[in-house]
């Protein structure tokens, strides 16, 4: 039998067990669509309202990669929350009998965790994301059904991603209970990796097991084991983890005075795709300064000849007949004869002056690499991170160092980087 909310909502029939309650799907009578309805009973009157509230912030949020939030309300003893129909099927259904590969679930996990570093952006974080909690797409894409409860430590942040990972690839509904547990299932079942991809995913789910590694950079991580390729003339590349910062990062945000987030840039219309001119490495400049030398040192010769062979000309033509130094009637006898001071012959110099290099500015960014903003002030790390084509949050922290200056950015400088991804960089206030 059906069960009505209202004169509006109709459950048809339940999906998917919640941790708080059971999903349903349903219908919209009013705009005659399809939806889900999640059912939570209610505790009390107060629980109720907070849950509605909490709601309310979560419905402001919108991402591909969450569920959306259509509607909510009180149905007798029950919260409903009404939310967009998904096609598709909830992960634990499929862990079984899904067909994906290890790097189509290294590729999934990735980009779930951008859409995580978006919803954290807009206050969300602290939700499940294991299995129970996701939704699987027809195209092998991962959705978060509820992100507005809780979900235990071990699911969530990059805990939970890796723990997601270990569920998808071993087809398991339980997570590994131990490090060793992990390596020792999910190396062999993730089929289609190098070997360089894995001992790379092994020793960053080594650090995020010790609590080392933060949510930003478990995603910057996986994105270079995705770029890693196996070379046809050695063995693969070499994969070094972002180091460890001195203490444990939380999922949960520092305290804060003052939060900034910049726009991000306008796409620009490109009619052909050009791979930015390349620094010259110090090894290719040492190489041009030398293959000059013998040049300098050739203008160098040449201009000091020039200038003896004037010197001589100049001394030639003062001892010439009727030369300056001869007077009116210069066959006359030496008495008659005027001797006048030759004036100075100015020096010629026909070398060619070096030009004086320009100082390059600290904020000058390579495009394609992450800038170093340790040390600069805040516009002038903002200058760096804009120059480099990405975006940036910041916040301002009582620090040791210097205030009004970077002490500390993530992810790391001078790595690779995207036009668009995001900098976080932190600025000292003084103790």
């Amino acid at each position: 039998m059906e069960q009505r909310i209202g004169e509006r909502y109709v459950l048809t029939e339940p999906i998917h067990p919640l941790a708080d309650g059971v999903m349903y799907a349903g219908k919209d009578l009013s705009l005659h669509r399809d939806v889900f309805l999640l059912m939570v009973e209610k505790s009390g009157d107060a629980s109720s309202s907070d849950y509605l509230r909490v709601l309310g912030q979560a419905a402001q949020f919108s991402d591909e990669r969450f569920f959306h939030i259509l509607n909510a309300g009180l149905a007798e003893n029950h919260v409903y929350t009404v939310l967009t129909a998904q096609k598709g099927t909830p992960l634990p259904a499929q862990l079984g009998r899904h067909r994906m590969r290890g790097i189509e679930i290294v590729s999934a996990v990735f980009d779930l965790g951008k859409g995580m570093q978006e919803a954290m952006e807009e206050g969300i974080s602290g939700f499940s994301v294991t299995a129970e909690n996701m939704w699987l797409t027809e195209d092998n894409r991962l959705k978060v059904m509820n992100y507005w409860s809780p979900g235990k430590l071990i699911s969530r942040g990059s805990l939970g991603l890796c723990t997601l990972l270990y569920q998808i690839s071993t087809h398991s509904k339980q997570g590994p209970a131990t490090f060793d547990q992990y390596q020792e299932n999910v190396v062999p079942a993730l089929t289609g990796l190098t070997s360089g991809q894995k001992e790379a995913l092994l020793a960053l789910s080594r650090r995020v097991f010790r609590e080392e590694v933060s949510l930003s950079s478990f995603i910057f991580s996986l994105r270079e084991i995705i770029a890693l390729e196996k070379s046809p003339e050695g063995p693969p590349k070499a994969f070094v983890p972002p180091a460890a910062p001195a203490e444990p990062v939380r999922e949960t945000a520092p305290p804060r005075l003052q939060y900034r987030q910049e726009e991000e840039p306008a796409p620009e219309r490109v009619r052909r795709t050009e791979k930015p001119p390349r620094a010259k490495e110090p090894e290719a400049e040492e190489a041009y300064t030398r293959e000059r030398m013998p040049l300098r040192r050739t203008i160098w010769t040449l201009g000091a000849a020039a200038v003896v062979l004037l010197g001589i000309a100049v001394f030639m033509y003062m001892l010439l007949p009727g030369g300056p130094n001869k007077g009116p009637g210069s066959g006359g006898t030496a008495g008659n004869t005027a001797t006048a001071t030759p004036s100075p012959t100015p020096t010629v110099n026909t070398a060619t002056p070096e030009p004086t290099p320009s100082p390059t500015p600290p904020t000058d960014a390579v495009p394609g690499q992450i800038p170093n903003l340790i040390g600069m002030t805040q516009e002038a790390a903002e200058q760096a991170v804009k120059a480099a084509g990405m975006r940036y949050s910041y916040f301002i922290e009582p620090n040791p160092a210097e205030s009004g200056t970077v002490f500390r950015q993530d992810p790391p400088p001078n790595q690779p980087a995207n036009k668009g991804d995001r900098v976080t960089f932190y600025i000292s206030k003084g103790q």
